[in-house]
């Protein structure tokens, strides 16, 4: 079984309160929100594509983009990144 701390529990019904559904909900919610920014965050480290984090959501890719903006994680390559590369390309010529 499951142990969940009292002071979680306690936010779940409080949240459920307010969103006027149950408790259980309340906690998949937020089991949801922590699986998706942790996908988020192995996509950003290129340990994930966006692809199988968005089949593992059942989410667009679309939509995990936009959430990763919401949230500021960078998906694919960083300005930082880009002018690193540009930067060795050029060293090659």
């Amino acid at each position: 079984p499951l142990r969940i701390e009292e002071d979680i529990l306690k936010l779940a019904e409080l949240r459920s309160k307010d969103e006027h559904t149950n408790k259980t909900t309340a906690i998949k919610q937020f089991l949801y929100s922590g699986a998706e920014e942790y996908l988020l965050r192995l996509c950003s480290q290129g340990r994930m594509s966006i692809g199988k984090a968005a089949e593992m959501l059942h989410k667009s890719v679309y939509d995990l983009q936009e959430s990763a903006n919401l949230k500021g994680i960078e998906l694919g390559i960083t300005s930082k990144g880009y002018n690193e590369s540009k930067k060795f390309a050029r060293e090659l010529i």
